[in-house]
């Protein structure tokens, strides 16, 4: 028995054609101390049923007191024991030695957290790609990290998905747990707040998360209406609270202002409001030279010719006058 317990916490919601495939890929880990919670949040499919078939001494199944990703991973925590925290969405994938590498790779440190790559799939597991670059992991120390990570130092904005972590108990305890006022980018905010308040990042590159994609748009990374952009905006605001707290260097600021572009382009040209107030933050920190790809060709000829506004405004427009 290894001495350490991993607490695995998943929050299920309409996710019954995937959750046995989770489980499976947790209860068959390589390292064996583990518990799993899952946190069914009020599912409208049979969810809940199928996680009961997997009841047992380890894998504890509850009804979320609250309501949303964030109140459930809250509960699951509540009820966990473990010295480390792995969460776990109810329809990705962890590689079978993720867990035993990345708890040997902390080696009993309650200071630091521990992260790997990520890989997105839609079907098979083979045919999936891996999204991670390597200058994103050049530094374990936290404030280099996430400057990296956020588009600073000019690089590329990237993200890490909320199952490529394994975080210490401690530090959750530290700092807080996830935040149920945001609806968007709370991944985001939480382990940048954990992220910060830690020692050090430890990469680990030899294990998978892998992060099931959908066609269906039902991602929540892929909603933007009103809540959602205004959650994003609070959640790049706490942000930069966090790593101004440590540093403010020109890359740091730089990587901030990234964050804000980053919600300006996605408010714009539907919410202005947004839009007005994230621009106007990421010029004050001197601006961000992040050009993101919009869609097909012809909406890259525009933006490149014509700039982002106009080419999201051809292309909301155009959707719109279109399912009219």
């Amino acid at each position: 028995m290894n001495a350490l317990k991993v607490s695995v916490v998943i929050p299920l919601y309409n996710s019954v054609s995937f959750i046995e495939e989770t489980l499976q890929s947790v209860l068959n880990q390589s390292y064996t101390n583990i518990e799993i919670i899952i946190i069914d949040d009020h599912s409208t499919d049979d969810s809940f049923n199928k996680a009961l078939e997997f009841q047992s001494d380890n894998v504890i199944i509850k009804l979320n007191k609250g309501k949303g990703a964030c109140a459930a991973r809250n509960y699951g925590f509540e009820l966990s024991s473990g010295d480390y925290i792995q969460f776990l969405d109810a329809d990705d994938i962890l590689s079978p030695d993720k867990i035993e590498k990345q708890v040997e790779a902390l080696n009993g440190s309650k200071t630091e957290l521990a992260v790997c790559n990520t890989v997105h799939f839609l079907g098979k597991l083979e045919d999936g790609k891996c999204v991670d670059q390597a200058y994103v992991y050049s530094s374990p120390k936290p404030e280099e990290f996430f400057i990296n990570l956020w588009g600073g130092n000019h690089l590329p904005m990237h993200m890490i998905q909320t199952s490529a972590w394994l975080t210490p108990r401690t530090l959750i305890e530290k700092v807080g747990l996830w935040d149920e006022t945001l609806a968007k980018d709370q991944d985001g905010e939480f382990f940048a707040r954990v992220g910060l308040q830690s020692s050090g990042i430890i990469y680990v590159p030899d294990v998978k998360n892998y992060y099931r994609k959908h066609n269906t748009g039902k991602n929540i990374a892929s909603q933007k209406n009103e809540i959602h952009l205004d959650s994003l905006l609070k959640a790049t605001n706490l942000k930069a609270k966090y790593l101004f707290s440590k540093t403010e260097s020109d890359a740091s600021k730089q990587a901030i202002a990234t964050q804000y572009k980053h919600v300006a382009i996605d408010a714009w040209p539907q919410y202005k409001t947004v839009y007005n107030t994230a621009i106007s933050k990421c010029n004050a920190l001197g601006g961000s030279k992040y050009n993101p790809v919009l869609g097909g060709r012809a909406i890259e000829f525009i933006k490149n010719t014509l700039g982002w506004r106009t080419a999201k405004s051809v292309a909301f427009y155009g959707r719109t006058f279109l399912n009219r």
